[in-house]
């Protein structure tokens, strides 16, 4: 049976959104073809393997209740799977494949990608390089229009620049979009 490590939760603004999505995915996995492991990411950075019932994802309670053991996904090629710490040492659990259900920061901007190709275990979702180039809208609605293929009509700029100058902003806005228009932070997911 093959083994699939769902990874949920990082440090992110989308943190939430992660838990509810990997919930899901989750209880939607076949038993009877696939072993699930879980390993949670709190929004400081801990790596906890988790051994409980998915419904205790959202709201962060699976962090009061079923079993956590630290863990981490090794670099390590050889290892091709998680290094769990038990009792001051620590053992191999091979992984066949991972399915990361991060959101936004850490998650789907191509770092997260990255170890998994390091480990060289295959992944569920784009590489490095694409998760890193669509994460940043700005980027991508650049890289669209060098390459002159069509999409939504768009404006970006640095926030900095709409803190000094509001108004010359809004008149950009009006004349390139109209109103209304969506805002959203360039390097962050949709859900913010």
């Amino acid at each position: 049976m093959k083994k699939v490590l769902v990874l949920f939760g990082g440090v992110s603004s989308e943190h939430e959104v992660s838990l509810v999505s990997a919930r899901s995915v989750i209880q939607n996995i076949p038993r009877d073809r696939y072993e699930v492991l879980t390993l949670g990411i709190t929004k400081q950075g801990e790596w906890l393997l988790y051994e409980g019932d998915p419904e205790a994802l959202p709201e962060d309670n699976w962090l009061e209740c079923g079993k956590r053991t630290p863990a981490v996904l090794s670099p390590d090629a050889s290892h091709h799977g998680l290094l769990i710490f038990e009792n001051g040492a620590a053992r191999v659990e091979h992984v066949d494949v991972v399915f990361p259900v991060l959101h936004g920061k850490n998650g789907e901007d191509g770092t997260i990608q990255g170890l998994f190709q390091l480990s060289q275990i295959p992944y569920v979702g784009c590489d490095t390089e694409s998760s890193a180039i669509c994460m940043d809208k700005a980027v991508t609605h650049t890289l669209l229009s060098a390459a002159d293929i069509e999409q939504a009509h768009y404006l970006w700029f640095y926030a900095d620049r709409f803190d000094a100058a509001p108004d010359t902003i809004k008149k950009k806005i009006k004349a390139r979009l109209d109103f209304p228009v969506f805002v959203k932070p360039a390097n962050a997911g949709s859900s913010v």
